[in-house]
């Protein structure tokens, strides 16, 4: 990379530092087109006024370290940098005359496409909403937050019975964001893709407009995927042939108030586009969007259909799934509690237990992969877990180095820098049930070889 990031409130953004954050919350970076001499200073100067500033990055020239005119600024909220957005944009800072150019910087997560009213997606939500609810009182509670511009209740074209969700469109980005943070967890809102997106461009049946059988990624191609469309075709085929959907839909005798909405833990792995594709082999879906970071390894997508049934047999389906392969995404109906999914890995609320079956203490950073081992251990799983799970879980102590399995086994090993975390780890963990998978963890045996040949060693096995 020719791009070199300037130092930050933490004194610098290093080799090995974590970026996964920098969309969480969304929104809440922006891009600033500015001038070569314009420095850190300047732009927290100026942009202090508008909250907690968490990251300024200037991009400079990996060799020369000279400015390039361009800077990123993140905020702790997505309101903040709204604010700063809109009072900043054409603005002059320190001793400069040329005025800045501030936009909202591109979602890591998402594809390259954009549409020509790309601004839309800043000031409209999507919601989750009873389908008893009316225009005039979702209006009335959105419209505490700023002037809404128009409230859609989105209706079942045959029935013109309301569907459970909806938009709220507002006339300025900074309104939409307070609402986004602020209104009620029971709407789960989040930013709405523009319309004309390709992202939201289907026929009547929810289906994308495109008929393209295949995975298709964007310009940010990921080597992950490979063959990937040709795994899609044959999967889809025999999930999506209408004797099998119509058997499964008459199995069941899902009330009206059925959920349509599913809550979805995927890899980060995916972008938006390939969930799409995923979640539109059922017919009938209307909504699909990644909507925050939920550990440093995965997402928080929320998909939603235009039928209860369509809902149930898109979870019985694709829960469990392994995409890509070694990574399962977790798909539940939403509304199963009534906690909203925390923006960590591990809920630590009523739903915890959608992921494992004990208490958890909070997560700790991971520890170097350079510290000494303290102790290992050797964890036998039932089935298949994805290992970003599994990272997740054993990070709950202090001082977790590294946790990997065995090639084509459901065994492997976990390395702590702290004897003590080991220990605590196995009491808690031994005989748990990790996404409905039972999980032994023991002391590993001791060896007289490296680490590094060791584990050469065992995946040759």
């Amino acid at each position: 990379m020719s791009d070199y990031r300037s130092q930050s409130r933490d004194g610098g953004r290093g080799v090995g530092k974590d970026y996964s954050n920098d969309d969480d919350p969304p929104m809440s970076r922006l891009f600033i087109i500015c001038n070569k001499s314009h420095n850190e200073d300047d732009f927290r100067e100026a942009f202090s006024q508008f909250g907690e500033i968490e990251d300024i990055w200037i991009v400079k020239n990996k060799h020369t370290h000279e400015n390039k005119g361009i800077a990123y600024i993140k905020f702790a909220k997505t309101s903040d940098a709204a604010k700063a957005q809109e009072e900043m944009n054409g603005k002059t800072i320190g001793n400069i005359d040329r005025t800045l150019k501030v936009l909202v910087a591109a979602n890591r997560n998402q594809g390259s496409n954009k549409s020509d009213n790309e601004h839309e997606k800043y000031v409209r939500l999507f919601i989750v909403c009873s389908k008893q609810a009316t225009e005039e009182e979702l209006r009335d509670e959105f419209s505490k937050y700023g002037d809404v511009e128009r409230i859609t209740i989105v209706k079942d074209k045959a029935t013109g019975n309301p569907k459970g969700f909806g938009y709220v469109r507002y006339s300025k980005f900074y309104h939409a964001a307070l609402a986004f943070e602020n209104c009620s967890p029971k709407y789960k809102a989040v930013f709405a893709e523009p319309k004309g997106s390709p992202r939201t461009q289907r026929d009547n049946h929810g289906r994308s407009n495109d008929d393209n059988s295949g995975f298709t990624s964007n310009s940010r191609n990921n080597n992950n995927f490979n063959n990937g469309s040709n795994y899609n075709n044959d999967w889809k085929f025999n999930c999506s042939s209408n004797n099998e959907m119509s058997q499964f839909l008459r199995m069941q005798s899902l009330p009206a108030s059925q959920p349509t909405c599913l809550e979805v833990i995927a890899s980060n792995l995916v972008n938006q586009d390939q969930l799409w594709r995923l979640f539109d082999i059922i017919p009938g879906l209307d909504y699909c969007r990644i909507t925050r970071e939920y550990g440093p390894r995965t997402n928080e997508v929320t998909v939603a259909y235009d039928n209860p049934e369509a809902a149930a047999y898109a979870k019985n389906k694709l829960h469990g799934l392994e995409f890509p392969i070694g990574e399962r995404i977790i798909v539940k109906l939403a509304g199963m509690n009534n906690t909203r999914m925390d923006s960590s890995l591990i809920d630590r609320s009523a739903n915890n237990d959608s992921i494992v079956n004990v208490s958890l203490p909070p997560m700790q950073p991971m520890a170097s992969p350079d510290e000494p081992v303290a102790q290992r251990l050797f964890i036998v799983l039932a089935g298949n877990v994805p290992l970003s799970i599994l990272k997740n879980v054993f990070s709950c102590w202090k001082g977790l180095i590294d946790v990997y399995l065995l090639r084509n086994k459901n065994c492997g090993y976990v390395k702590y820098a702290e004897k003590d975390s080991a220990q605590k780890a196995i009491q808690v963990l031994h005989g748990a049930e990790i996404c409905g998978t039972k999980l032994k963890v023991m002391e590993a045996e001791e060896r007289n070889v490296g680490d590094g040949n060791s584990r050469k060693r065992l995946h040759s096995n």
